[in-house]
C-alpha cells in the first residue's frame, strides 16, 4: 500500500487536534501539505487503502463539526457586538451636526 494513505490518516489527526485546540492560523499549512499528499496519490485507491481513508473521512467529519461549532459561536459573538454598539449609540448625546461646507454653489 502506499504510504501517503496512512499519512492522510496521520494529517485528518493532525488537523483535528488544532482545530480543538482553537489553533485556526496553522490549518493553512497543514491543507498544504494534504494537497501534495493526494496528489502522490494513485487516482484510484487500491482496496488496501479502504481502512485509511474510511479513517480519514471519519476524522474529517469531526473536524467539519467542530468547525461549525466554531463558526456558529463566531456569528454569535458577532451579533452581539453589533447589538452591543447599537445599544451605545442610544446612550451618546444627541448632538447637532456641523455642516463642514455649505451648499453655496
Amino acid at each position: 500500500m502506499h504510504p501517503g494513505y496512512g499519512r492522510l490518516v496521520e494529517l485528518a489527526e493532525r488537523e483535528l487536534e488544532l482545530v480543538r485546540a482553537a489553533s485556526l492560523d496553522e490549518l493553512s499549512d497543514l491543507w498544504d501539505e494534504r494537497r501534495r499528499v493526494v496528489s502522490e496519490l494513485p487516482a484510484i485507491p487500491p482496496a488496501c487503502a479502504r481502512e485509511c481513508l474510511e479513517r480519514a473521512a471519519a476524522l474529517q467529519g469531526h473536524t467539519t463539526a467542530l468547525l461549525e461549532e466554531h463558526l456558529d459561536a463566531t456569528g454569535a459573538d458577532m451579533r452581539r457586538l453589533v447589538q452591543g454598539r447599537s445599544a451605545m449609540h442610544s446612550y451618546a448625546p444627541q448632538t447637532t451636526r456641523t455642516p463642514l461646507v455649505d451648499r453655496a454653489g
